[in-house]
């Protein structure tokens, strides 16, 4: 086999071989003749093997008028030679990476003249076989330009320079340009210190020692700490112009193909500009934030003036209603507010101070949570119509207040000389059986199960099925059609339908025979002839209960178990039960034994629970089982299912009205800040957290708003509710006139107008307070509240219209 010896210049860190003129003679061809297959097995050969067949033709353009061209038959796999021959042109084709900008060094090649089949014909080929005799200097620039061609030195783990670019090495012994560094005469030779150590032109702020500290970070990054990658930033001195400079130098650890142990690759270069760059950048990011500071401010400030715009034309637009003036806020309410703002950074005026001041010394504890001068806004202060006024001050405060008992100081009659209303005024007590405490109750109709099951099956027609389908999704649902389809049974379907949907007999094993007796048993607890507080208000109750608990978002926000959800069910169904078409006032005056039984404190609602409640006690109605019962772990359900039902049914006393809603809105709002106060959400809350006397708030605010859910009612249905309250408050009147009691306020049929005269006062004072509230912290309920605005408007259109 002959040999090609070619000699490459002296490499940049050592001197090289002498070269050597090429040699080359061509032998005689081998008789043997190869396949293309035969040549894989050249694949096996760690060296780098090519077949090319060359050739030459006449071209014009070429010096000697002759072209070179070279065929590659075949390479073997995965091998290439990196090294720059004089033959380039020629080899170049051949093996691949091979580049005019690599290292030199030394390659030896050996060539032999081969036979190859080839595309169905024999030719002559030259097998070439690479030898390469590369020198320590030439394997570690050609491993530093491997990893990138950027990288310009190259040190071992003591920082002695192992190999240099050329470029780097010529900067650093002629000291050219900024990156340069002046060798000192007993200077050995560069080192990595040297690129820390600038000597004169160095401006650490903490000088020697600082580059010596950033010299030892490197180190810990990349053999310590293992880093793939260490940044420095080095401040310097220009040598040209004297100006203060930045330079960067990078670090990346490398295995030494010579040592074979971990080594450095650094570089180093000036990025003065990137840093200019950077602090204009971070300059321009401080002005944009403290302008974005100032927009912030401005944007507060907007919405303030917004806030206090919306206040005034809210005030405007209300100013022709009756109740345009009434302040709804209580001396808590007051309080926080002077003390919200003291927190945003705004001094309350000395008059603010002054009137909080002269309210909070004339409150006692039971009206800190009533609006401030209830009565005097009600009846004095205020353009409202004075007899709508009283009817408000009764229905909000009772028969207790001083200005009340002064309105009917003149006397109609005397309360303890009259008969008693429950017999005289056609109530039940005639009729009704007599508990041991003698108060008149309703008697519930009792049926045998037989007949219970029997009346389900043939009360769930298609149509009442289409209506109990409705009421579990709609908001307008049509209480009065349904009650036509389920005549005398409208509230034990509607609730017996809605608690086996919820799971609630499975869950608790209830027995579906006296569920359906006990549901029945409180549908007759209900007067059929009261107008208004009859079974199918209550059934409309328990509908719009179910609709703020399962599309509200009460349930969704988890602000109710399972269980207080089963309770809510049951308190709607109770909340009205034997209720004989008077209020709570006309018990008081007129001295009747509930009011006396439970000492003038809520009689109503305290007799609805204990009535509703010793039906229960019936082992005929008793629909939870008796091991449930018994078991001791269940007394804490029970104990909470009486808590829910108690505190529910008692908060629809409207007494307890701003009580309750001023309660509500402080617990439910956001703690203060800088910012105006803003009401929570129910997804914003982690309710586990939730103190449980505010979770009651929530359980009593879904009963009330669906207490008077006619409010939100489709207009025809809800003015329908409307006119038959006034109804029963006209036969109310009628048994106060009866009896010889002054005739309550919007009660005398005698008179022009009834209940419907203060329905804009309601909605104003009562309704629309309390559903926005409810809307504000459950925003799933926000269709209720535009029922309660449409039918508002309707009213003040009503209003607004002559006789």
């Amino acid at each position: 086999m002959n040999e090609l010896l070619l000699g490459s210049p002296a490499s940049a860190t050592g001197p090289a071989d002498p070269p050597q003129s090429p040699v080359y003679r061509l032998p005689r061809p081998s008789y043997h003749i190869w396949t293309v297959q035969d040549l894989q097995v050249l694949n096996e050969l760690h060296n780098p093997v090519a077949v090319t067949v060359s050739g030459v033709f006449d071209n014009p353009h070429r010096r000697g008028g002759l072209q070179h061209t070279c065929r590659t038959i075949f390479q073997n796999k995965g091998k290439s030679v990196q090294t720059r021959m004089d033959v380039h042109e020629l080899f170049g084709p051949v093996f691949e990476g091979v580049s005019p900008d690599m290292p030199m060094h030394l390659a030896r090649i050996h060539s032999k003249a081969v036979r190859v089949e080839s595309a169905g014909h024999v030719e002559t080929a030259i097998l070439h076989i690479v030898e390469t005799e590369a020198s320590t200097a030439e394997m570690r620039g050609a491993a530093m330009h491997n990893r990138s061609a950027k990288h310009s030195f190259l040190f071992d783990q003591q920082g002695t320079l192992l190999h240099a670019s050329k470029a780097a090495l010529e900067a650093y012994d002629q000291g050219s340009g900024d990156m340069a560094y002046t060798k000192e005469p007993h200077d050995e030779g560069i080192t990595l210190k040297h690129l820390f150590h600038l000597g004169p032109y160095q401006l650490y702020p903490g000088g020697e020692e600082e580059a010596s500290a950033g010299l030892e970070e490197g180190l810990n990054a990349i053999f310590n700490l293992q880093l793939e990658h260490h940044c420095h930033l080095q401040p310097y001195l220009s040598s040209s112009d004297g100006t203060a400079k930045w330079a960067k130098i990078e670090m990346w650890p490398m295995m030494d193909p010579v040592s074979e142990t971990l080594a450095l690759l650094v570089k180093r270069h000036d990025v003065t500009r990137d840093v200019k760059i950077n602090e204009q950048l971070t300059t321009q990011g401080e002005a944009l934030q403290r302008h974005n500071q100032e927009l912030e401010q401005e944007q507060r400030r907007l919405e303030q003036e917004a806030e206090g715009l919306a206040q005034r034309l809210d005030a405007v637009l209300q100013d022709k209603f009756a109740s345009s003036s009434f302040d709804s806020d209580t001396p808590i309410d007051k309080t926080l507010g002077y003390l919200q703002s003291i927190i945003k950074g705004i001094p309350p005026s000395v008059h603010t101070a002054v009137e909080l001041y002269s309210v909070l010394s004339k409150s006692d504890t039971a009206s800190l949570r009533q609006p401030v001068g209830l009565e005097q806004q009600l009846l004095k202060d205020n353009e409202m119509d004075s007899e709508v006024g009283q009817s408000m001050l009764q229905l909000l405060k009772g028969t207790h207040s001083a200005t009340w008992n002064q309105l009917q100081g003149d006397g109609k009659g005397d309360p303890s000389q009259a008969e008693d209303p429950a017999a005289s005024a056609d109530t039940s007590a005639s009729s009704a059986p007599t508990n041991t405490a003698g108060s008149s109750m309703v008697s519930p109709r009792h049926q045998t199960s037989e007949g219970l099951t029997a009346m389900i099956a043939l009360s769930v027609t298609p149509m009442v099925e289409r209506f109990l389908q409705e009421a579990e999704l709609s908001w307008s649902f049509d209480i009065f059609g349904f009650t036509e389809a389920t005549p005398g049974n409208t509230l034990a379907m509607l609730t017996f339908h809605l608690v086996k949907r919820a799971g609630f007999v499975q869950l608790y094993k209830l027995d579906e025979v006296k569920l359906c007796r006990v549901l029945q048993a409180l549908e007759a607890g209900y007067q059929r002839d009261n107008p208004y507080h009859n079974s199918i208000h209550v059934a409309s109750v328990v509908q719009m209960t179910h609709m703020l608990l399962c599309h509200g978002g009460v349930l969704k926000s988890q602000a109710m178990d399972a269980l207080e959800h089963f309770s809510s069910y049951w308190s709607a169904a109770i909340h009205d039960y034997g209720h004989t078409g008077v209020n709570n006032d006309f018990l008081i005056k007129s001295r009747h034994e509930l009011a006396i039984t439970y000492n003038d404190q809520s009689p109503l609602e305290n007799f609805h629970l204990a009535a509703s409640t010793r039906l229960l006690q019936d082992p005929r109605n008793l629909f939870i089982p008796v091991d449930f019962l018994a078991n001791p772990s269940s007394q804490g359900s029970m104990r909470r299912y009486r808590d829910v039902c108690i505190n529910q049914v008692l908060g629809t006393d409207m007494k307890k009205h701003f009580d309750i809603i001023s309660r509500f809105q402080a617990a439910f709002k956001t703690a203060p800040s800088s910012d105006a106060p803003k009401p929570s959400t129910s997804v914003s809350i982690n309710w586990n957290e939730v103190k449980p006397q505010d979770k009651t708030l929530v359980f009593q605010m879904v009963l009330k708003c669906a207490d008077i859910g006619h409010l939100a009612a489709p207009a025809k249905t809800h003015k329908r509710w409307a006119f038959q309250l006034e109804e029963e408050f006209f036969r109310q009147g009628d048994k106060e006139r009866a009896v010889g009691l002054p005739v309550s306020p919007l009660m005398d049929r005698n008179q022009t107008g009834g209940m419907t005269r203060s329905q804009l006062g309601f909605f104003n004072i009562v309704g629309l307070p309390l559903f926005k509230a409810m809307a504000e912290l459950f925003e799933e309920a926000q269709p209720m509240l535009e029922g309660v605005m449409a039918n508002l408007r309707l009213w003040e259109q009503a209003a607004d219209t002559p006789l």
